[in-house]
């Protein structure tokens, strides 16, 4: 545990940065505003879901005794297929922000673990940047696309961007802060 004592510092401020940084990326930058869409008949869609508890819904879902049912192979043809996520309430965007700013300290604390046992002292700026840089985007742009082959949610290339842009600020932060030997 020596290494985040020593490097509390970069685990922090590339948190914050990465925090800030993404909070431009989704609310100020345009790359994200095409992601979501409005229903076309909201309100029956509501009707419709009235009474359905929280949770993750597949559809046209089937178990594997459906899979050979010609009706059911029928429905999946025909379509509509996708996924519904129902939230057990409004979103809380408080207690969320603060969430993504935990996950940015954990990516942090990773980063900083790797790099320190990886990092040889004495190193360059661009060595400690090429090292932190490649394990902040293995946490921050690996992740999400297995979610995104399978699901199809959101759009590849900006969340690609994303990561890239976060791994960069990450490395760069943390060749600058790394302690001097």
């Amino acid at each position: 545990m020596e290494f985040l004592s020593a490097l509390w510092m970069p685990i922090l401020v590339s948190a914050v940065l990465v925090w800030i940084a993404s909070f431009l990326c989704h609310m100020v930058l345009p790359h994200h505003k095409s992601e979501f869409k409005e229903l076309p008949d909201e309100d029956k869609f509501n009707v419709g879901l009235e009474g359905t508890p929280p949770g993750l819904y597949m559809f046209q879902w089937c178990n594997p005794a459906q899979m050979n049912d010609p009706d059911k192979k029928a429905r999946i043809a025909k379509g509509p297929n996708g996924v519904l996520a129902i939230w057990p309430g409004p979103v809380k965007m408080g207690e969320n922000l603060i969430l993504t700013l935990l996950f940015y300290i954990v990516v942090g604390v990773f980063v900083g673990y790797i790099g320190w046992h990886s990092i040889d002292p004495g190193s360059t700026y661009l060595e400690r940047f090429r090292i932190c840089g490649a394990v902040a985007f293995a946490a921050h742009g690996l992740g999400w696309m297995s979610f995104f082959i399978w699901f199809k949610f959101g759009k590849f290339w900006p969340n690609l961007f994303d990561s890239i842009v976060y791994a960069l600020i990450t490395a760069g932060t943390f060749a600058w802060l790394w302690p001097k030997t």
